[in-house]
């Protein structure tokens, strides 16, 4: 070897060891340049609640990050939840708060202040509402010990603990206030027994019924009689009715009470509970369960229905479970149960005319349920409306349409359905958004909230995506007639968002005159609360979030359209750094993207974005890297289309592959981008995304997958929107498989990965096997597994650490000539630090 070859390894050699230190390779926690630690600091979007009177506004301030002590902490994984033994919770909450202010809308003067409500210190909140006469406001406090509820008495300003027994919130932070507001009702913990000392060590034995079971690959179930038994312990709990002075009225007797709700005239309680056998094949909330009906005062009035484990529920998107379902109480009624039953035995790949039909019966329920109406495809939702009205929503899965009809329920109808708009389930074009809601009366009494009809029209508010970016507006649509004719005609825009800021409805506060409570956000302005008086223009400014991440300014964001070779449009958002010129030349580049399968090419083609929204920086996405001289190329569209009869999935490779050359060309036809330096990145399906396409082109120099599944014959009863089984298909299986095509993943990958994953499919062996095949065949791979972390990371120390990852990452193979593509092997005179785990 020349003098200059050897110099230029050592040269090497010291790059390596300065971009993996010996500290980089210990086993801990790494933080990431300050820009990025920044993006972990920065504030969270405030949350928001409006009192039903329109009075008050409560700004709900979020946490930010849990630790890694916390998600450490003791924690039981059944049946797909996972529990806090101690505390009867749920051991990974989604949502939760700091603190709370109240506005006082009615008293929106310069000198106002917020009313911030005190909390004991280390407490969190989570669940808040207001309580349906707008006097209290409610909330779940959060400490070691557990969940308390806490009554907030906005005139006495004064708060107190509602129950004295400790509660059982294994199942969800739930409680539902009575329509009257005189208390609430909730699960109250009752006597866990030891189920170590109560059931004997023995075989896990399982056996099949002959009956097919498809069901998706599950983490976290049940596995033998010790976890049923300790499943049984943790969720039984006592269904209670806690008044304002602290009285407690059981409902029935202990039981697991997965849901519950309460008629509008606050008489009557369905109450859902699961019933044995236990399921080891699916999730608890899809056990078998049995719907039972009780008084106000505690007494069972009857059982509904009795329903069968989803287990052995037939295969397909629109599929369910035989039985009735969706039984609930009709809103605008004082005590009428609505409920669906399947026409086809629940098995969509029936060919019938109808797949469902609407039933609804009244107290006393002694009386045979009388049919409402019947849908040729699968209902999926119902709202209630004013005046005897209800709005359907079907879906068909397999043409992936979804379909809004009006029904007149009254008793002369004759129950015929009136389309207000069909279009494609992904079609945010034609999406009318949210119904604007109030509570109905009957007689001078609140029931349920029901959709307003005003002047005989629907008042609708959304985000309006259109081709020109979103435009969003509150809009009026007249109402089909009874007799169901067909409406043709157009809503009127009662208000639409300015065109050089981005304007949404959070509220209507009146409607004469109209008063609107607005988010706003501009390119330099983040998000704030405005409440707006839409004729006279008159504003006052609510809330205003801090404005943060001065290493982002001056960065600059545009809309890319460009399109595929077959004609498919296509659309990226480009970041570019800030001060960043045209002769600057090209930048490496991370493009970052999410597959999504189409029936309809218009539909996978559309746009999805606003030159008027904040830069807000996410840690979850790739844009925090634009602070370290990269551009990024965020949400690329990578549309995978089967239009006709043809699957999507049936030309999944070639449309992955035909949808990243198309933005990697477009990037360099601007300039932007050097077409040796471009790496790809994504999460879950994402992750899958990345895979393939290092193994099946050679368009990037590097790629980073988190928490993703790479052999899908883990996953043989479907994945995404496959509903085709392996044995059905085992080509595509094995096609759409990275890991099967793992000796042609030349690139150097990241993989990262939750160790205690918990959704569908992605187990944390996914990462670990494709690691090892990409090692055994002398590939380039760094795995990093992250302890107590599900699908997402949630600790402060695992997002730091992930960004530090994927910075270094980004910096070896896209900024370093010597390490880009072409040398993406390790050599046998380089140091192996492909290896490195955080356990």
């Amino acid at each position: 070897m020349s003098r200059n070859s050897l110099l230029m390894c050592a040269l090497i050699a010291i790059n390596l060891l300065l971009l993996f230190s010996s500290n980089a390779m210990s086993n801990s926690y790494q933080l990431p340049s300050q820009a990025l630690q920044d993006v972990v600091e920065q504030t969270k979007n405030v949350s928001t609640r409006l009192s039903r009177d329109k009075k008050w506004l409560a700004i709900l301030t979020p946490r930010k990050h849990l630790s890694i002590e916390t998600l450490a902490q003791s924690e039981l994984k059944l049946a797909g939840l996972r529990v806090s033994p101690e505390q009867l919770i749920p051991s990974r909450i989604k949502y939760s708060y700091l603190s709370v202010e109240l506005i006082n809308l009615n008293q929106l003067t310069a000198n106002a202040k917020p009313i911030t409500i005190p909390l004991p210190s280390g407490m969190l909140l989570a669940n808040v509402s207001f309580s349906p006469n707008s006097q209290y406001l409610s909330y779940m406090g959060l400490t070691e010990q557990g969940a308390d509820l806490f009554i907030y008495d906005l005139v006495k300003r004064q708060s107190h603990k509602l129950n004295s027994a400790k509660l059982n919130a294994t199942l969800g932070l739930k409680y539902i206030w009575r329509n009257d507001s005189k208390g609430v009702f909730t699960n109250l913990a009752t006597p866990v027994f030891k189920t170590k000392e109560q059931v004997a060590i023995a075989p896990n034995i399982s056996e099949t019924s002959g009956k097919k079971a498809p069901r998706r690959t599950y983490q976290d179930l049940l596995k033998n009689p010790q976890d049923e038994a300790e499943f049984a312990a943790l969720t039984t709990s006592q269904l209670a009715f806690i008044s304002l002075n602290g009285d407690v009225q059981p409902i029935g007797n202990p039981a697991i009470n997965i849901s519950y709700s309460l008629s509008p005239n606050d008489k009557y309680l369905v109450v859902k509970r699961i019933a044995a056998p236990f399921s080891y094949m699916v999730k608890y909330y899809d056990f078998a369960q049995s719907v039972e009906l009780y008084s106000h005062t505690g007494d069972k009035l009857k059982t509904l229905a009795q329903l069968e484990s989803s287990e052995y529920r037939p295969p397909g998107s629109d599929s369910v479970r035989q039985g009735p379902r969706m039984i609930h109480w009709r809103s605008d009624k004082p005590d009428t149960l609505a409920f669906v039953q399947a026409l086809d035995k629940g098995d969509s790949r029936i060919k019938v005319a109808y797949r469902d039909q609407l039933l609804q019966l009244k107290a006393p329920f002694n009386q045979k349920p009388v049919p409402l109406t019947k849908t040729p495809w699968r209902i999926s939702k119902i709202e209630w409306g004013e005046q005897d009205t209800a709005l359907i929503t079907e879906r068909q899965s397999d043409k992936k349409q979804m379909r809004v009809s009006l029904l007149d329920t009254s008793p002369s109808s004759d129950q015929q359905l009136s389309t207000w708009y069909q279009k494609a389930i992904r079609d945010t074009y034609n999406a009318p958004g949210s119904l604007y809601r109030q509570n109905a009366k009957l007689n001078g009494q609140h029931l349920g909230r029901v959709f307003k009809l005003y002047n005989n029209h629907l008042l609708h508010y959304g985000l309006g995506a259109s081709p020109q970016g979103y435009q969003p507006f509150l809009k009026s649509s007249p109402l089909a007639s009874i007799e169901g004719e067909q409406n043709i005609a157009k809503p009127s825009t009662l208000w639409q968002s300015s065109k050089e800021q981005l304007e949404r409805v959070k509220y209507i506060v009146k409607l004469e005159p109209l008063t609107l409570i607005i988010s706003r956000q501009s390119p330099d302005t983040p998000s704030h609360l405005v409440m707006l008086e839409v004729e006279s223009g008159n504003e006052q400014l609510l809330y205003q979030n801090p404005h943060q991440l001065e290493a982002y300014q001056g960065m600059t964001r545009q809309l890319v359209n460009f399109k595929r070779d077959d004609g498919l449009p296509l659309s990226g958002v480009l970041y570019l750094p800030a001060g960043y010129r045209a002769e600057d030349g090209p930048l490496p580049v991370l493009m970052w993207a999410y597959p999504r399968e189409f029936k309809n090419a218009e539909v996978a083609g559309q746009v999805n974005y606003s030159p008027n929204q904040y830069n807000q920086i996410s840690t979850k996405g790739p844009v925090a890297y634009t602070a370290k001289g990269f551009a990024i190329f965020d949400k690329v569209a990578m549309p995978i289309v089967g239009e006709g009869s043809n699957k999507p999935n049936d030309s999944f490779r070639r449309q992955l592959v035909a949808n990243a050359k198309a933005a990697i060309d477009t990037l360099v036809e601007m300039g932007i981008a050097d077409r040796e330096r471009v790496a790809i990145g994504g999460h879950s399906y994402g992750a899958f995304m990345v895979a393939n396409l290092l193994a099946h082109s050679d368009l990037f120099a590097a790629g980073i997958a988190r928490s993703g599944a790479y052999n899908r014959t883990l996953t043989p009863f479907g994945f995404q929107h496959e509903k085709r089984n392996f044995w059905e298909a085992p080509s595509l299986y094995q096609q759409m498989s990275p890991f099967t095509h793992a000796d042609k993943i030349d690139e150097p990958i990241l993989l990262m990965h939750g160790e205690m994953d918990s959704n569908s499919g992605t187990y944390p062996m996914q990462s670990a096997r494709l690691f090892k095949a990409i090692r055994g065949l002398g590939g380039q791979a760094r795995l990093v597994t992250f302890p107590y972390e599900s699908h997402s990371y949630k600790a402060k120390e695992s997002i730091m650490h992930m960004l530090w990852e994927q910075e270094n990452w980004l910096e070896r193979y896209l900024k370093s000539p010597t390490l880009a593509r072409g040398s993406a092997h390790f050599s046998p005179d380089q140091p192996d630090k492909s290896q490195v785990t955080f356990h």
